[in-house]
């Protein structure tokens, strides 16, 4: 039985040698069974050399006479050395029972390769899942600091994790279980087919390539651009042994910088090829401006000089005729002379004015360049505005035979828009090139009718607004407060009707734009820069509002204009004069010299260093009754004013002074200094009254205006002016300081 069994049994003498073994332990060990191989320790050879010293530790306490149980490997040519076959010895001293003394050593060996190898293999595994936990963890952890959106799907059941960034790259709202999550809250709807697609072709086991799909969150950048997030949405599918679809790891990149930066290099190379005829019709343009203005600037200028030698020539004859006898025939032709004289004086002022129209217009678009322009509402009448605006116009259509009429809509009363809050300057300016253009185009016409309507409305405009398209709006309006008091938000519209040559689709589609007129030809025979109907548009966009057209060839035309606005309740000083001295300025009609030689009484100092326009505007005043002095720069005229009775010292003995009309840029002191030098001796009290200033300068811009008040002016006027726009500013700042001197001396 112990030869047969499979366990390894011995018995070692005290000095090492082997007394006998079973035929297991021979196999185990692979010692040879021959005796004369059995030498002292002979076994210990066969020992596997990292096991030896350990089983000679256990030899050495055996033979002390403690039991011992190890486990050894075996190293012999019989075995595989690549092996490492385990074995477990369990031995026991034997004594002499007389001596009391270890006499040999006993023991079994087990093979326990088998049971080592289940061992092992269990360790690995426990290893293993340590460390797939651990990846686990440390997969967790990456995913959710991870920028990119990480998910993974399984078919059957759906998402199965998805991590934060998915959900606030996608937008798509936090569910309680990742089976939750559907592409159709994460993706864009467009784009969904896209998606699917490529799931499609995961499912039947092909490789899908990235792909770029939009989301449903919005994207912004610091310029304001906006729009869905773009993604790159790349996939791992994993496959079963069928190839079929396991599982998808996929992850969404946000590419939106990218997606908008490629846009505008496209955007750019799509432009380039149009940059070099841009800029040639820019070019073109300019040339087309700069000849229209031109030729504008110079017609009305030979007509000038014309008539001015005409004039001239007239005198000339008057004055011969005068010189001889006065017969009835030579009575005739003095008239006739004088009424060429008065017609080329006449013209002279129409070309001025119309020169004057082209210089503002090409201010205005300065300004409007520059965002200089401020819409500045106040407290109107819509009525009163259009009639300063058709006042200005009565004469000239009654010169041309055009019949001028004005419409009150019923709507104007419907909505209570008798009084409003906008900016009348800027709705005449408008109404203004509306009606210049409809003469113009009107004049000749075999039925010249022009017809103005007033209308009101709750609601804006559409685009095509009973046949008139509107233009599209391009710039942004200004955020205009609203008077206190406002009642409600209303749209004010104006339509001027003509029964002029008309317009083609293709001549209408190039109206409102900058430097354009119908035709390459319509500046030839009818005048005009190209930029009022733009200035006009410009200016409705600013108040909220657009301009459009209606028109048909030789079936006249409809301009009109809309802006926004609101009712207010009527000012407690009475209707607003606003209007009244751009009628004045626009008005080409010559004012009667009855009219202007009023009984004025007033002493004017002229402070002027242009000696033609002292001349000029002196003889002009003295015309209508003003006592006028002249001073040739700001330190003249302190020097006259210690002549006047408003100096302290010559108040009973001095020469009177009412106002001072006072040039800005002069040599050696210009007009605001000297200006600031007469309010501070009038601090003082070495000037014993308020004087009154009126700058008079070429200087129009807004700011130069508030800088002459600042300096202590009481209003201003730009040249080129009229006489009949000067004397009732002149008379209204006289009173008013006489005013003020009266009160000053009474207190």
């Amino acid at each position: 039985m112990i030869e047969m069994g499979e366990i390894g049994m011995f018995e070692v003498d005290a000095l090492g040698e082997m007394r006998w073994a079973n035929e297991s332990w021979y196999k185990l060990s692979g010692h040879p069974v021959d005796k004369a191989q059995h030498a002292d320790y002979s076994w210990a050879s066969y020992l596997h050399p990292e096991d030896a010293d350990a089983v000679m530790r256990s030899w050495n306490r055996m033979v002390s006479g403690f039991p011992e149980t190890f486990e050894l490997r075996f190293q012999s040519k019989q075995l595989d050395p690549e092996t490492n076959e385990m074995v477990i010895a369990s031995c026991v001293p034997v004594f002499n029972d007389e001596t009391n003394q270890v006499v040999s050593i006993a023991g079994i060996l087990i093979d326990i390769t088998a049971q080592k190898e289940i061992q092992q293999e269990a360790i690995r595994r426990a290893e293993a899942l340590e460390r797939a936990q651990a990846s686990e963890k440390l997969f967790a952890r990456f995913a959710e600091l991870a920028p990119a959106a990480i998910y993974i799907f399984h078919p059957g059941s759906g998402m199965q994790y998805c991590n934060d960034r998915f959900f606030d790259l996608t937008g798509h709202p936090r569910v309680q279980a990742n089976s939750e999550v559907t592409w159709t809250q994460a993706v864009w709807q467009d784009d969904l087919g896209l998606m699917e697609s490529a799931w499609t072709t995961m499912s039947v086991g092909e490789e899908q390539s990235p792909i770029q799909v939009r989301l449903c969150r919005t994207w912004s950048n610091e310029e304001g651009a906006q729009g869905p997030i773009w993604a790159q949405a790349q996939f791992s599918p994993e496959l079963n042994s069928d190839c079929s679809l396991k599982s998808i790891l996929g992850t969404l990149t946000d590419i939106s910088p990218l997606k908008f930066a490629e846009q505008i290099q496209r955007k750019r190379i799509e432009d380039q090829s149009l940059l070099v005829e841009e800029a040639l019709e820019a070019k073109r343009q300019q040339e087309n401006f700069i000849d229209m203005t031109s030729h504008e600037m110079r017609n009305p200028l030979s007509a000038v000089v014309q008539c001015a030698d005409s004039a001239l020539l007239s005198l000339e004859h008057a004055r011969l005729l005068s010189t001889n006898a006065c017969p009835l025939a030579t009575l005739k032709e003095l008239g006739e002379h004088q009424d060429d004289i008065q017609e080329a004086l006449q013209t002279i002022i129409a070309c001025s004015l119309h020169q004057k129209r082209i210089v503002d217009d090409i201010l205005t678009l300065s300004k409007l360049d520059s965002n200089l322009i401020v819409i500045t509402p106040t407290i109107v009448r819509p009525i009163a505005v259009l009639e300063d605006g058709l006042s200005m116009f009565r004469a000239e259509c009654k010169n041309e035979k055009i019949d001028l009429a004005f419409r009150e809509d019923p709507s104007l009363a419907a909505e209570g828009a008798h009084w409003v809050s906008l900016d009348p300057s800027r709705l005449l300016q408008i109404i203004i090139n509306f009606l210049t253009n409809s003469i113009k185009f009107t004049r000749g016409r075999p039925i010249s009718r022009i017809t103005v309507t007033l209308g009101a409305s709750s609601r804006r405009p559409p685009e095509r607004w009973g046949g008139i398209t509107f233009a599209p709006c391009r710039i942004i309006p200004q955020d205009m407060k609203s008077v206190p008091g406002f009642l409600k938000r209303i749209y004010l519209w104006i339509k001027v009707e003509d029964t002029g040559c008309g317009l083609t689709k293709a001549q209408q589609g190039r109206l409102f734009h900058r430097f354009s007129q119908a035709t390459v030809k319509t500046h030839v025979q009818y005048g005009g820069s190209g930029l009022g109907l733009y200035i006009s548009k410009s200016l409705a966009e600013l108040m909220n509002g657009a301009v459009g057209v209606c028109s048909e060839p030789d079936q006249g035309s409809t301009f009109a204009v809309f802006v926004s606005t609101c009712t207010a309740p009527p000012p407690t000083r009475g209707e607003s004069p606003i209007g009244r001295e751009l009628q004045r300025s626009y008005s080409g009609a010559l004012t009667p010299v009855s009219e202007l030689s009023t009984m004025f009484s007033y002493s004017v100092l002229i402070v002027e260093d242009n000696v033609v326009n002292q001349k000029v505007l002196s003889k002009q005043l003295q015309r209508s009754g003003f006592k006028v002095h002249v001073a040739n720069h700001g330190l003249e005229a302190l020097e006259f004013l210690r002549t006047t009775k408003l100096w302290r010292r010559r108040t009973q003995t001095g020469v009177d002074l009412h106002i001072i009309l006072m040039d800005v840029e002069m040599p050696v002191m210009d007009g605001l200094t000297c200006t600031r030098t007469i309010r501070e001796l009038q601090d003082r009290g070495e000037i014993v009254s308020h004087i009154p200033i009126l700058a008079v300068s070429a200087n129009a811009r807004g700011e130069q205006i508030a800088e002459t008040r600042k300096a202590g002016m009481d209003d201003a006027i730009s040249k080129p002016f009229r006489i009949p726009e000067l004397l009732p500013k002149i008379e209204f700042l006289a009173r008013r300081g006489t005013d003020l001197g009266d009160h000053e001396s009474h207190a």
